[in-house]
């Protein structure tokens, strides 16, 4: 029970940041984190903003999709929680959130490049994941075999959001922040660049100093 109450409120720290920064607003996206049991996770359910996150309105959902008896209906992502935890030992976190920056550019078909240092040394690449073919929301079938390369750790979902993940929520969470702060500054350059006239400008090609003079 103490490890189930340390998640909970490790999600609900983290839930109150990602609403607090904006990258969230009323009760859309989602949150989770693995328990030390490896067997269950703590989720935020359908219905519930991340501001209004508690011990109480939190679910506890097994690995087989047994969710744990709760007045609340589960997130409509829950299935690809599931089964991100299946597939990657190393996922212990999930943060899924609507941030405008990152969703607007998903929303026009475009991959947000890694143009900066810190994006290309925490992320490396974003990949684009189109809606299902149905045109509704993007489902297990399309995210899963994304992160089944141990490399992707945040990937942008088209008219949807954006998919964090790691070890804990906090580096989750920080993932889901440098993708919606990327979005951003790629948005000023772009603009920038239309006003300049500018047809390019320089790309970084390593994310610190160390691996710049490795490569040299």
């Amino acid at each position: 029970m103490s490890d189930i109450n340390a998640k909970k409120d490790a999600l609900i720290s983290i839930a109150k940041r990602c609403f607090e920064t904006g990258l969230q607003t009323n009760a859309g996206g989602n949150l989770s984190v693995r328990l030390d049991s490896r067997d269950a996770i703590v989720i935020k359910p359908s219905g519930v903003g991340f501001n209004e996150c508690t011990r109480d309105n939190l679910q506890v959902v097994k690995l087989d999709g047994t969710i744990e008896p709760s007045a609340h209906k589960p997130s409509k992502d829950l299935d690809f929680h599931l089964d991100l935890y299946r597939i990657r030992e190393d996922i212990n976190a999930i943060v899924h959130c609507h941030s405008p920056w990152a969703t607007g550019y998903a929303s026009a078909g475009i991959e947000i490049p890694c143009l900066t240092v810190q994006t290309i040394e925490k992320i490396g690449r974003m990949p684009l994941i189109p809606l299902s073919p149905l045109g509704g929301p993007q489902t297990e079938q399309e995210i899963s075999p994304v992160f089944k390369d141990p490399k992707v750790v945040a990937a942008v979902l088209a008219n949807h959001g954006t998919i964090g993940v790691g070890a804990t929520l906090m580096k989750a969470q920080y993932l889901a922040e440098i993708i919606e702060e990327t979005a951003h500054i790629a948005f000023v350059r772009d603009v920038a660049m239309l006003a300049h006239s500018k047809n390019s400008a320089a790309m970084p090609s390593f994310g610190t100093a160390k691996d710049a003079r490795a490569s040299a």
